[in-house]
């Protein structure tokens, strides 16, 4: 097992996060424009869903750097153990 899917075992991985963002600020944009009598696309589309995602993306980084902290402190722990290189992760 190599040192990039071993730290990858806690928490979503990338790919999972970024759609869980979009589920949720489409979830938003909805709200929004159900409240304002506009469309979900017009809402994504405002400077201020524009923020929310973008500024999602530095925290899904952090998230992802923080999981893999925590993978590695519990595997030196003993606590997690890796995978064997012929075991499914």
């Amino acid at each position: 097992m190599d040192e990039q899917s071993a730290t990858e075992m806690l928490g979503m991985d990338e790919p999972k996060l970024y759609a869980y963002l979009s589920d949720l600020l489409h979830e938003e944009a909805a709200e929004a424009a159900e409240r304002a009598g506009t469309d979900v696309a017009r809402e994504l589309a405002s400077p201020g869903f524009a923020a929310a995602e973008a500024s999602s993306t530095y925290a899904i980084k952090l998230v992802l750097a923080n999981n893999a902290y925590l993978t590695r402190q519990l595997l030196d722990l003993g606590v997690l153990r890796a995978p064997d290189a012929d075991e499914p992760v």
